[in-house]
Protein backbone atom coordinates (compact mmCIF):
# COMPACT_ATOMS: atom_id res chain seq x y z
CA UNK A 1 0.00 0.00 0.00
CA UNK A 2 1.56 3.50 -1.01
CA UNK A 3 1.73 5.78 1.79
CA UNK A 4 0.01 9.02 1.55
CA UNK A 5 3.45 10.77 0.65
CA UNK A 6 4.49 8.33 -1.58
CA UNK A 7 5.64 9.42 -5.34
CA UNK A 8 2.21 7.35 -6.98
CA UNK A 9 0.25 9.02 -4.09
CA UNK A 10 1.34 12.42 -4.88
CA UNK A 11 1.03 11.90 -8.53
CA UNK A 12 -2.93 11.37 -8.75
CA UNK A 13 -3.13 14.19 -6.18
CA UNK A 14 -1.55 16.22 -9.34
CA UNK A 15 -3.90 14.82 -11.67
CA UNK A 16 -6.56 15.43 -9.87
CA UNK A 17 -5.58 19.05 -9.28
CA UNK A 18 -4.83 19.49 -12.61
CA UNK A 19 -8.10 18.78 -14.08
CA UNK A 20 -9.86 20.71 -11.16
CA UNK A 21 -7.55 23.84 -12.41
CA UNK A 22 -8.68 23.03 -15.66
CA UNK A 23 -12.07 24.74 -15.82
CA UNK A 24 -13.72 21.93 -17.98
CA UNK A 25 -17.48 20.91 -16.34
CA UNK A 26 -17.80 17.97 -17.93
CA UNK A 27 -15.38 14.77 -18.78
CA UNK A 28 -16.86 13.20 -21.50
CA UNK A 29 -19.84 14.36 -24.02
CA UNK A 30 -21.68 11.63 -25.70
CA UNK A 31 -22.84 11.88 -28.91
CA UNK A 32 -25.05 9.04 -30.52
CA UNK A 33 -28.57 8.10 -32.52
CA UNK A 34 -30.40 7.99 -29.64
CA UNK A 35 -33.64 6.23 -31.61
CA UNK A 36 -30.99 3.45 -32.95
CA UNK A 37 -28.67 2.71 -29.84
CA UNK A 38 -29.87 4.93 -27.30
CA UNK A 39 -31.81 2.14 -25.09
CA UNK A 40 -28.70 -0.71 -25.45
CA UNK A 41 -25.26 0.45 -26.33
CA UNK A 42 -24.78 4.01 -25.87
CA UNK A 43 -27.09 3.47 -22.63
CA UNK A 44 -24.75 0.80 -21.15
CA UNK A 45 -21.75 2.99 -22.10
CA UNK A 46 -23.06 6.35 -20.56
CA UNK A 47 -24.19 4.60 -17.46
CA UNK A 48 -20.47 2.59 -16.76
CA UNK A 49 -18.61 6.04 -17.49
CA UNK A 50 -20.48 7.63 -14.74
CA UNK A 51 -20.06 4.29 -12.65
CA UNK A 52 -16.34 5.37 -12.88
CA UNK A 53 -17.18 8.64 -12.03
CA UNK A 54 -16.23 10.20 -15.81
CA UNK A 55 -18.50 13.23 -15.64
CA UNK A 56 -20.48 12.23 -19.06
CA UNK A 57 -23.56 14.34 -21.03
CA UNK A 58 -25.49 12.38 -23.09
CA UNK A 59 -29.57 12.02 -23.25
CA UNK A 60 -30.13 10.86 -19.63
CA UNK A 61 -28.24 14.71 -19.08
CA UNK A 62 -30.29 16.12 -20.95
CA UNK A 63 -28.28 18.73 -22.47
CA UNK A 64 -30.15 17.42 -26.10
CA UNK A 65 -33.09 19.17 -24.88
CA UNK A 66 -31.22 22.38 -24.59
CA UNK A 67 -30.87 25.29 -27.67
CA UNK A 68 -28.13 24.72 -30.36
CA UNK A 69 -26.06 27.54 -28.14
CA UNK A 70 -26.57 25.14 -24.75
CA UNK A 71 -25.11 22.24 -26.95
CA UNK A 72 -22.10 23.90 -27.74
CA UNK A 73 -21.03 25.10 -24.69
CA UNK A 74 -21.52 21.86 -22.91
CA UNK A 75 -19.30 20.27 -26.18
CA UNK A 76 -16.42 23.33 -25.39
CA UNK A 77 -16.90 22.73 -21.59
CA UNK A 78 -15.98 18.68 -22.09
CA UNK A 79 -12.36 17.39 -21.93
CA UNK A 80 -13.40 14.38 -24.34
CA UNK A 81 -16.26 13.70 -27.16
CA UNK A 82 -16.45 10.13 -27.78
CA UNK A 83 -18.72 9.91 -31.07
CA UNK A 84 -20.78 6.23 -31.55
CA UNK A 85 -20.96 6.12 -35.49
CA UNK A 86 -23.99 3.06 -36.00
CA UNK A 87 -25.81 2.44 -39.31
CA UNK A 88 -28.01 5.22 -38.77
CA UNK A 89 -25.92 7.82 -37.04
CA UNK A 90 -25.98 10.19 -40.60
CA UNK A 91 -30.01 9.76 -40.54
CA UNK A 92 -30.30 12.16 -37.58
CA UNK A 93 -29.43 15.92 -38.64
CA UNK A 94 -28.79 16.40 -35.24
CA UNK A 95 -25.98 14.22 -34.70
CA UNK A 96 -24.71 15.79 -38.11
CA UNK A 97 -25.02 19.47 -36.49
CA UNK A 98 -23.29 17.95 -32.75
CA UNK A 99 -20.68 16.24 -35.36
CA UNK A 100 -19.60 19.68 -36.79
CA UNK A 101 -19.60 21.56 -33.13
CA UNK A 102 -17.20 18.28 -32.03
CA UNK A 103 -14.54 18.64 -35.11
CA UNK A 104 -14.83 22.45 -34.51
CA UNK A 105 -14.29 22.17 -30.94
CA UNK A 106 -11.35 19.81 -31.53
CA UNK A 107 -9.76 22.47 -33.56
CA UNK A 108 -10.06 25.34 -30.89
CA UNK A 109 -10.19 24.16 -27.79
CA UNK A 110 -8.15 20.70 -27.93
CA UNK A 111 -11.17 18.63 -27.65
CA UNK A 112 -10.09 14.88 -27.62
CA UNK A 113 -12.60 12.92 -30.09
CA UNK A 114 -12.80 9.21 -29.97
CA UNK A 115 -14.93 7.67 -32.29
CA UNK A 116 -16.64 4.60 -32.00
CA UNK A 117 -17.51 2.34 -34.62
CA UNK A 118 -20.87 0.36 -33.52
CA UNK A 119 -21.33 -2.62 -36.13
CA UNK A 120 -20.33 0.25 -38.85
CA UNK A 121 -16.82 0.05 -41.09
CA UNK A 122 -14.99 3.03 -40.67
CA UNK A 123 -14.49 3.10 -44.19
CA UNK A 124 -18.59 3.37 -44.71
CA UNK A 125 -18.13 6.79 -42.35
CA UNK A 126 -15.30 8.18 -43.96
CA UNK A 127 -16.43 7.56 -47.58
CA UNK A 128 -20.57 7.85 -46.67
CA UNK A 129 -21.14 4.59 -48.03
CA UNK A 130 -23.68 2.07 -47.50
CA UNK A 131 -26.37 3.50 -45.07
CA UNK A 132 -24.40 6.61 -44.86
CA UNK A 133 -25.03 6.91 -48.57
CA UNK A 134 -28.72 6.51 -48.29
CA UNK A 135 -28.73 9.12 -45.33
CA UNK A 136 -27.21 12.14 -47.83
CA UNK A 137 -28.85 11.55 -50.70
CA UNK A 138 -32.41 12.52 -48.47
CA UNK A 139 -30.62 15.60 -46.79
CA UNK A 140 -29.32 16.68 -50.64
CA UNK A 141 -32.88 16.86 -51.11
CA UNK A 142 -34.56 18.05 -48.08
CA UNK A 143 -31.59 20.68 -48.00
CA UNK A 144 -31.14 21.58 -51.09
CA UNK A 145 -31.07 25.45 -50.41
CA UNK A 146 -28.27 24.48 -47.46
CA UNK A 147 -25.77 22.49 -49.24
CA UNK A 148 -23.14 24.40 -47.38
CA UNK A 149 -24.22 22.57 -44.34
CA UNK A 150 -24.39 19.07 -45.43
CA UNK A 151 -20.96 20.01 -47.17
CA UNK A 152 -19.92 20.87 -43.35
CA UNK A 153 -21.61 17.36 -42.46
CA UNK A 154 -19.89 15.32 -44.73
CA UNK A 155 -16.39 16.86 -43.93
CA UNK A 156 -16.82 16.39 -40.41
CA UNK A 157 -17.97 12.45 -40.98
CA UNK A 158 -14.76 12.20 -42.92
CA UNK A 159 -12.29 13.80 -40.34
CA UNK A 160 -13.94 12.00 -37.60
CA UNK A 161 -13.56 8.56 -39.59
CA UNK A 162 -9.88 9.50 -40.00
CA UNK A 163 -9.18 9.64 -35.92
CA UNK A 164 -8.14 6.39 -34.61
CA UNK A 165 -10.86 5.27 -32.97
CA UNK A 166 -12.01 1.84 -31.37
CA UNK A 167 -14.12 -0.75 -33.68
CA UNK A 168 -16.73 -3.49 -32.81
CA UNK A 169 -17.98 -6.38 -34.33
CA UNK A 170 -21.03 -8.54 -33.67
CA UNK A 171 -18.31 -11.56 -32.96
CA UNK A 172 -17.44 -9.45 -29.73
CA UNK A 173 -19.18 -8.95 -26.21
CA UNK A 174 -20.28 -5.38 -26.22
CA UNK A 175 -19.76 -5.67 -22.62
CA UNK A 176 -16.12 -6.32 -22.75
CA UNK A 177 -15.80 -3.47 -25.96
CA UNK A 178 -17.18 -0.80 -23.52
CA UNK A 179 -15.24 -1.51 -20.54
CA UNK A 180 -12.01 -1.10 -23.14
CA UNK A 181 -13.64 2.03 -24.07
CA UNK A 182 -14.02 3.13 -20.43
CA UNK A 183 -10.58 2.51 -19.84
CA UNK A 184 -9.23 4.17 -22.61
CA UNK A 185 -11.10 7.27 -21.60
CA UNK A 186 -9.82 7.16 -17.77
CA UNK A 187 -6.47 6.41 -18.70
CA UNK A 188 -6.42 9.34 -20.78
CA UNK A 189 -8.13 11.72 -17.99
CA UNK A 190 -5.87 10.27 -15.62
CA UNK A 191 -8.26 8.38 -13.55
CA UNK A 192 -8.35 5.46 -11.26
CA UNK A 193 -10.95 2.91 -12.08
CA UNK A 194 -13.26 1.14 -9.31
CA UNK A 195 -12.43 -2.28 -8.89
CA UNK A 196 -15.97 -3.17 -8.19
CA UNK A 197 -18.56 -3.88 -10.33
CA UNK A 198 -21.42 -1.71 -10.89
CA UNK A 199 -24.65 -2.40 -9.34
CA UNK A 200 -28.06 -0.63 -9.01
CA UNK A 201 -27.41 0.10 -4.98
CA UNK A 202 -25.47 3.33 -4.22
CA UNK A 203 -21.36 3.16 -3.59
CA UNK A 204 -20.16 3.29 -0.50
CA UNK A 205 -17.11 5.88 -0.09
CA UNK A 206 -14.86 3.12 0.28
CA UNK A 207 -15.17 2.19 -3.37
CA UNK A 208 -16.29 5.30 -4.65
CA UNK A 209 -12.94 6.15 -7.64
CA UNK A 210 -11.13 9.33 -7.20
CA UNK A 211 -12.58 11.30 -9.98
CA UNK A 212 -16.35 11.00 -8.23
CA UNK A 213 -14.84 12.85 -5.09
CA UNK A 214 -13.77 15.27 -8.24
CA UNK A 215 -17.35 15.98 -9.82
CA UNK A 216 -18.14 16.95 -6.28
CA UNK A 217 -15.29 19.42 -5.88
CA UNK A 218 -16.13 21.08 -9.45
CA UNK A 219 -19.63 21.40 -8.62
CA UNK A 220 -18.90 23.22 -5.30
CA UNK A 221 -16.82 25.27 -7.51
CA UNK A 222 -19.06 25.69 -10.10
CA UNK A 223 -22.15 26.85 -7.36
CA UNK A 224 -19.46 29.28 -5.44
CA UNK A 225 -18.17 31.69 -8.99
CA UNK A 226 -21.87 31.06 -10.46
CA UNK A 227 -23.34 32.56 -7.46
CA UNK A 228 -22.35 36.36 -6.67
CA UNK A 229 -23.34 36.39 -3.21
CA UNK A 230 -21.09 33.18 -2.43
CA UNK A 231 -17.97 34.63 -4.57
CA UNK A 232 -18.06 37.91 -2.57
CA UNK A 233 -18.35 35.84 0.54
CA UNK A 234 -15.08 34.26 -0.05
CA UNK A 235 -13.43 37.27 -1.34
CA UNK A 236 -13.84 38.85 2.15
CA UNK A 237 -11.74 36.99 4.14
Amino acid sequence: MNSPTSPMCLLSVINLLMLFLSGKANDVFLSFNHQEIGKHFADHLYKDLNYAGIRTFGDDGGIYTGQKSDIKRAIQESRISVVVFSKDYASSTKCLDQLVLIIDARKTTGLFVLPVFYNVNPSEVRKQKGLFEEAFAKHEKSFHKEMARVESWRAALKEAADLKGKEWKQDRYESKFIESIVKEIADKLNFSLPHAPPSSLPLSAALRPPSYFLGLLREWRRSVFQTPSLFLFFLSF
